[in-house]
């Protein structure tokens, strides 16, 4: 596959002190693409350097040790800003290289990841080159991803760039666009900031458990998702007195109350040729109409799975992200520190609970408006094992 016929790319490295003229000058309010290059991997990760390419194709490779401070300045205010619309292919992993530096990045109106994710659902990852051959027919050369080099990370930009505009395109077809923007984007940046966050740990019990993760300098573990045995030591960090656990009650009797029954939406998933949720999340089952009678049998449970399941899975997402911006809205010390399987784990600090209680329940209750309404159970306690074991209505 030729790359010169699929990307107009040009670019160069960054000349001392010609960062905020080239911003200043491509700052159009069109998207720019955006790769970042780091050092290690997961928490860990910390950027060195990065490209940004512009709509109209010219790009700047950036070496972060190497900028000046009139750079740095306009480099950290860019990324920070909202403004300008930025694409970006893993942006959890970019968001946590900047963070590593104190780095905020904003802005982002596409991880082509997310994308992609939404129009194939069973797309547990996929790599750049992936993306860009399944939706491009088009594919990078090997050497673009060898190393921090200047061209490697400026093609990847530019195909970031590009491959966005084509998902936006098929988001759009298929009535999805405002998934990626008012779900996805936003529950990956509360789940980002959590990662960031951590949780604080008993070492005692982790070491029992024989817990594979390891603990931060900070006291902490920062994870995605924490497994049995880290659970099992997850306690309130310094400076917080307890924590609080906040789940749904039998979430998925309600949504199946609202879709009529499971022979509802098999119906509706065979009439339309795909299952989805109720915010509208798309998954596309040939199988519906198969006359293989096991492939048409899984493939119906597999709709029902998309409806109910899938669902419970949205209505999570948005009550972590109404419940985040509530508390943080109000200037609440209490904070958000987990999602683990459907409930919402809290710091609490001590004279706050009765309103974070309140915060917590209005923003999950209010989630979605299901026929019958959204019922919440919050239990508080100084472990994560007892505060789930005081769950109640």
């Amino acid at each position: 596959m030729s790359l010169s016929k699929d990307f107009d790319v040009r670019g160069r490295v960054l000349e001392a002190g010609e960062l905020p003229a080239w911003l200043s000058e491509h700052s159009l309010g069109n998207r720019f693409g955006l790769s970042v290059a780091a050092t290690g991997t997961g928490y860990d990760a910390r950027a060195v350097a990065l490209a940004i390419v512009a709509a109209d194709g010219d790009g700047r490779f950036l070496d972060l040790a190497a900028l000046t401070q009139d750079d740095t300045e306009a480099l950290v205010s860019w990324l920070a800003d909202p403004g300008p619309p930025k694409a970006v292919h893993d942006a959890t992993t970019a968001m946590h290289a900047l963070g590593q530096r104190d780095w905020a990045l904003r802005g982002i109106t596409s991880d082509t990841v997310l994308a992609a994710r939404l129009l194939c659902p069973e797309r547990q990852s996929g790599s750049l080159n992936e993306l860009l051959v399944h939706h491009m027919r088009c594919a990078l050369p090997t050497e673009a991803f060898e190393g921090h080099s200047p061209q490697g990370l400026i093609l990847q930009a530019c195909a970031v760039l590009d491959l966005a505009d084509v998902l936006d395109e098929e988001l759009a077809r298929i009535d999805s666009s405002s998934l990626l923007g008012r779900l996805e984007l936003p529950a990956q940046r509360v789940l980002t900031e959590l990662m960031g966050v951590g949780v604080a740990v008993d070492p005692r019990i982790l070491a029992a458990n024989a817990a594979p993760k390891p603990v931060a300098p900070d006291g902490r573990i920062h994870v995605a998702a924490a497994g049995h045995e880290v659970c099992e030591a997850v306690v309130a960090g310094e400076g917080y007195a307890q924590l609080m656990v906040a789940q749904y009650r039998n979430l998925d009797t309600p949504i199946l109350a609202h879709w009529a029954g499971e022979g509802a939406v098999i119906d509706q998933a065979r009439r339309l040729g795909y299952a989805s949720t109720l915010l509208g999340r798309r998954r596309y089952l040939p199988g519906l109409g198969s006359n293989d009678p096991r492939m048409r049998a899984a493939a119906e449970r597999a709709a029902v799975a998309m409806a109910i399941r899938g669902s419970a899975d949205d209505i999570v997402k948005v009550a972590m992200i109404n419940v985040d911006q509530a508390i943080k809205a109000v200037g609440l010390r209490s904070r958000l520190v987990l999602q683990l399987s459907g409930r919402l784990v809290f710091e609490v600090v001590a004279d706050e609970r009765d309103d974070l209680a309140g915060y917590v329940r209005d923003s999950m209750c209010g989630a979605y408006p299901l026929d019958e309404p959204l019922e919440v159970s919050i239990g508080c306690g100084p472990i994560l094992a007892a505060a789930m074991s005081h769950i109640r209505e």
